[in-house]
This record gives C-alpha cells, sequence and structure tokens, in this order.
C-alpha cells in the first residue's frame, strides 16, 4: 500500500504520516487526511482516482477498488452518508404523505 514515515503531522502532531503509493500522495492516518493536494488534471492517473480520504483508500485497496458494490457498501457504513439518506428519504415521505392528502 504504501510506506510509513517517521515525520510529525503539522495538523495533530502524531507520527502516523504514511505515503500511499498508488495516489501517490502523503496522508496523516490519525486526521485521516492528505496532505498533499491534488493537481487538478483528470486525466492524472493518481489524482484523478484518489478518494476524499485515507480511509476510503485503505477501505477500497481491502475491498476490490473499482468495484461498485464495495464503494457501495462503504457509503452505506459511513456516517454522514446515512444521515444525508436519511434527510433524503424523510423528505420524500412527506412529499408523499401530502400528495396523499391533496389528491382526496
Amino acid at each position: 500500500m504504501g510506506w510509513h514515515s517517521s515525520s510529525i503531522c503539522p495538523k495533530c502532531g502524531q507520527q502516523t504520516i504514511f505515503q500511499i503509493d498508488e495516489y501517490d500522495s502523503w496522508c496523516c492516518i490519525t486526521c485521516n487526511e492528505w496532505l498533499d493536494t491534488t493537481c487538478g488534471d483528470p486525466n492524472c492517473p493518481f489524482c484523478s482516482k484518489r478518494p476524499q480520504t485515507p480511509y476510503e483508500a485503505y477501505y477500497f485497496m481491502e475491498m476490490e477498488v473499482g468495484s461498485a458494490g464495495y464503494r457501495k457498501d462503504w457509503r452505506r457504513r459511513n456516517y454522514q452518508h446515512k444521515t444525508d439518506g436519511m434527510r433524503k428519504h424523510k423528505r420524500k415521505r412527506e412529499f408523499a404523505e401530502n400528495s396523499i392528502f391533496i389528491n382526496k
């Protein structure tokens, strides 16, 4: 996956900096943030496919990167995705309930 550096993270002060080879980027596992910015080139073999967080990169590597089923599973388990989905379903239910009363 990459290798560990003995450097200290500038944000958290922990010695948890890793270089992930597939994305050619440095990250802090404690902060769960990339320390390098992307180049912005949509054709870049590293930056164009880099996930938002290093945790996602690790998860996707463990679970066959590129599989839509595994990505969906990760998002299903991700708290933010759950709360966003909950809000979306609540709005749909409210709309459906209001539509029923309007049509009667």
